[in-house]
């Protein structure tokens, strides 16, 4: 089968049970919808993963975890050391920011005339 095929197949089933899901009367139970749902995503999934992107898309995922791995992940004390620098560095930057407004604001009611 060929693998733009076996997409469209795996894409019009999934869009299939996902209709299904919202044409099955709700008089025949809850549990035929869900089913069908379930069922048609799985069988879907199925047909992706043994296409060559759904293939792809494993080994990729499968690198990513072997590169996750090897990541150096800082201890807590490193974590709140540089969390609390950078809430100290923006409560200093906001601060700032205010002064800054305060005298523009002063400036602006100076050359308007607006008086205090």
């Amino acid at each position: 089968m060929s693998e733009k095929v076996k997409l469209y197949f795996a894409a019009g089933l999934a869009a299939l049970g996902v209709f299904a899901y919202f044409l099955i009367p709700t008089s025949l139970g809850t549990v035929y919808p869900g089913a069908a749902l379930v069922l048609a995503l799985a069988i879907s999934g199925a047909i992706f993963a043994v296409s060559a992107s759904g293939r792809g898309l494993w080994i990729f995922f499968r690198e990513a975890y072997v590169e996750l791995l090897k990541v150096v992940w800082p201890s807590r004390q490193d974590v709140l050391r540089s969390t609390a620098i950078i809430i100290a560095l923006v409560i200093v930057i906001a601060l700032f920011l205010w002064l800054v407004d305060f005298a523009l604001l002063g400036v602006v009611r100076l050359v308007l005339g607006g008086g205090a």
